[in-house]
């Protein structure tokens, strides 16, 4: 499959690592163009670097992995190339003040997968899945469950059956088992 990974840091690096090496044609991006070059050089695949837009266009799935306070620039600026593609949103509402790591309030009332469907629109199929492991943890367990080792549970969510069934294939090839959380509203 193609995957797109938006944003090459601490997330998407390892996380891409992972599908390269499982077989999927993997394009990361980054605003820093050598940080997305750099990620695909470190994975062991079909991978290469590239824009976010271009990313965007490329990925039958397409992973958001930047920050919470990020996501709706990014969005903004992907705009129309995330028209009916499959995005996958591994981000928590954490944002950075002073240095420190703080927990990000969502609007009105929505669980954040809710509320970056809303970001994202309507036309948008989001997926929700790899938020529940930190960075090191998601590429230390992936490899060893790539490998034939025990499987962490991986769960997911999201309001699209169809594109649900789509991303199971990618948790489960990262070396995860997939857990069908529900909906966008039961996600954590």
């Amino acid at each position: 499959m193609r995957v797109a990974i938006v944003g090459s840091g601490r997330l998407g690096a390892p996380l891409g690592r992972l599908l390269a090496v499982a077989g999927h044609d993997v394009l990361f991006s980054d605003a820093d163009l050598g940080r997305a070059e750099a990620a695909a050089k470190a994975a062991d695949g079909q991978a290469r670097g590239g824009s976010p837009i271009e990313a965007a266009r490329f990925g039958e799935v397409v992973v958001l992995a930047v920050g919470w306070e990020a996501f709706p620039l990014v969005v903004a600026e992907l705009g129309e190339s995330l028209t009916g593609r499959i995005v996958v949103d591994p981000s928590n509402p954490i944002g950075e003040r002073d240095g420190a790591a703080v927990v990000v309030a969502v609007p009105g009332g929505l669980t954040s997968p809710q509320y970056q469907q809303r970001v994202l629109g309507a036309d948008v199929r989001l997926v929700r899945t790899f938020n529940t492991k930190y960075p090191n943890e998601l590429l230390e367990l992936g490899t060893a469950g790539q490998r034939g080792g025990p499987r962490a549970d991986m769960p997911y969510w999201g309001d699209d059956d169809e594109a649900k069934k789509a991303v199971v294939p990618l948790i489960e090839d990262a070396g995860f088992t997939a857990i069908d959380g529900g909906g966008l509203s039961e996600s954590l």
